[in-house]
């Protein structure tokens, strides 16, 4: 017997994989032909499917014969062998509340009955009552009062989709002298939805709470400008699609450098300076289910959080808590008491770990005689440590409640991965890729105030969840891009549908505008028995008239009259619809 444990010491020692040989001599040993079938079938098992558990007792669990290391704290006990398996599935592995659009979601089926799933009316009429409580208060430096005159959710909804419009074009910091030019270098749609000046106004005036009362909000709540729309958007990304078994926790940092008092400097992201949001996303469909901004140390009240990391992941997973879902983390939240809670919660996780955190056994930090491409596993309480070297005098040290086994992943080749760290790498990019989703095609323009700046990032956000929703409906799969410019054009319709009733506007401009809607024009100009006031002549010289302009029945006179033949009307109508 001691020989055998010197053999398996010396084995563990040089990072041998276990061999047929060692089984072999472990089943000479055995006296039983009926236990010599256990064993065996208990070898075979090592190299099973990971999805399994122990129900055995702890004697049980772990062979006497097993090394065992003892971590930096000189109390967590590690097994340096994995417990004898079940083939019966985890009860932390046993996936509830299956992934997919939600009952509350599965009648959308336009591109806009998907994005409204997120900014439903209600929303949208907060955020336009808000903006109208700061242009009355804007009104009185204006010396026309039509200059800045109130908003309604027509517009606001124009507003929104000329932004989604302008991140199509990668024009989030192109200056806006750009998009309304009428030198034919420009998008006319941006010249027929609004002003130039109108578009300023209104990102200037966009709010989301009532500024009146907003102080004694701020009181108690750092988030107070923002609160209300940022917590209902969370809860319909919660209510309308249900995540897969997959998921991943990590900080985005939205880009800003304006003044904020828990604005936050990461050095190894792009933007350096900036907002720092948690998220949980899915780490197949990419879709984000919850969000929780860091507002920094708050103020004593209702809002006041714990910003620990473990507090954090315990907040940002509860919606899927306890419905054997995997979480996939960096070493930032790592903790091994947060991973026996998850396991309480019956959520497993993978995550890589620090190399100062006590539990760890001192040996897997040592890396000077380690081979390369080696592994050292060891394992406690359900909880797999395992210590990969990918190169001279480095380790890459990475922790599992998902897994049970110390399995070699064979598609990593000469590699010798163990199948943790292939795990990990597979799952851990969700909030990776929904940052460069989000950036792709960005409606975030320069601004100096961070409720905006957040707004932005929940239109970002929004409009990638209402796509998957789209994708799941109706089956149809469609380059973002397209979605984005359809979505954009159907916000912005109707108010150029009432844009085109105002008699005020140019000529020039209505009659764009009604051809880019493709509304028809009246072939014969309408008889009008009461007299107006021509069009074109100067109000003084009081010139009335009972002719009409065929297109658009403004009032015009003999003088400022052209007379076309039916020929010729017929050709220059043929070629304006060419034109288009």
């Amino acid at each position: 017997m001691l020989a055998e444990l010197g053999r398996l010491e010396f084995e563990r020692k040089n990072f041998a994989p276990p061999t047929w040989t060692t089984q072999e001599a472990q089943l000479e040993d055995l006296e039983d032909d009926q236990d010599r079938l256990d064993i065996l079938s208990d070898a075979e098992s090592e190299h099973s499917d990971h999805d399994t558990e122990s129900e055995q007792s702890d004697d049980e669990d772990y062979d006497n014969r097993d090394l065992c290391y003892v971590g930096k704290d000189n109390a967590t006990r590690w097994i340096a062998h994995p417990p004898r398996p079940n083939r019966r599935t985890a009860k932390q592995n046993i996936v509830i509340h299956l992934p997919g659009v939600k009952a509350v979601a599965k009648n959308a089926k336009s591109i806009r009955e998907c994005w409204e799933l997120f900014f439903p009316l209600q929303t949208v009429e907060h955020v336009v009552n808000c903006t109208n409580i700061y242009l009355d208060k804007l009104r009185p430096n204006y010396q026309r009062e039509r200059d800045c005159r109130r908003t309604d959710t027509t517009e606001i909804y124009a507003l929104f989709g000329l932004l989604y419009l302008a991140g199509v074009k990668k024009a989030q910091y192109l200056n806006t002298k750009e998009l309304w030019t009428d030198d034919g270098t420009a998008p006319e749609i941006f010249r027929l939805t609004m002003s130039r000046e109108r578009f300023h106004l209104l990102l200037r005036s966009l709010r989301f709470d009532d500024i009146n009362d907003r102080e004694n909000r701020k009181q108690f709540d750092n988030l107070a400008p923002i609160r209300q729309v940022f917590e209902e958007f969370v809860q319909k990304c919660q209510n309308n699609y249900q995540i897969g078994e997959y998921c991943t926790v990590d900080e985005m940092l939205e880009s800003f450098r304006g003044r904020c008092k828990f604005r936050q400097y990461i050095a190894n992201k792009p933007a350096k300076y900036g907002l720092k949001i948690w998220a949980l996303v899915d780490s197949k469909m990419y879709y984000t289910h919850n969000l929780e901004v860091y507002a920094g140390k708050q103020p004593d009240g209702p809002f006041k959080l714990d910003n620990s990391a473990s507090a954090v992941v315990k907040r940002i997973t509860q919606p899927i808590l306890n419905t054997g879902r995997n979480v996939t983390m960096d070493n930032y939240f790592t903790s091994i008491p947060l991973a026996k809670y998850m396991l309480q919660m019956k959520t497993t996780i993978v995550v890589t770990v620090r190399k100062n955190k006590r539990e760890l056994p001192t040996v897997f930090l040592n890396t000077k005689d380690r081979p390369l491409r080696s592994t050292m596993f060891a394992f406690h309480d359900k909880i797999v440590v395992a210590s990969y070297t990918p190169k001279r005098g480095k380790n890459v040290l990475t922790l599992s409640t998902f897994h049970s086994g110390d399995t070699i992943d064979p598609e990593s080749g000469d590699l010798l991965k163990p199948d943790i760290i292939t795990f990990y790498n597979k799952t851990k990019g969700g909030v990776d890729v929904v940052d460069e989703l989000k950036s792709l095609y960005s409606v975030s323009r320069f601004c100096c105030r961070w409720p905006l700046r957040l707004f932005f990032t929940i239109m970002d956000i929004g409009v990638i969840n209402s796509q998957i929703i789209f994708k799941s409906n109706t089956e149809i799969i469609q380059d973002r891009r397209i979605y984005l410019k359809e979505l954009a054009q159907e916000l912005i319709k109707p108010h150029l549908v009432y844009r085109s009733t105002i008699r005020y506007l140019p000529l020039v401009l209505r009659t764009r505008i009604k051809q880019t809607l493709k509304i028809p024009e009246p072939d014969h100009a309408v008889a009008h028995e009461t007299q107006g006031f021509c069009g074109f002549c100067p109000r003084r010289k009081n010139r009335k008239t009972k002719k009409r302009c065929g297109r658009c029945t403004t009032a015009i006179c003999t003088e400022h009259a052209k007379y076309l033949c039916p020929t010729c009307a017929d050709e220059i109508a043929t070629s304006e619809d060419s034109a288009n």
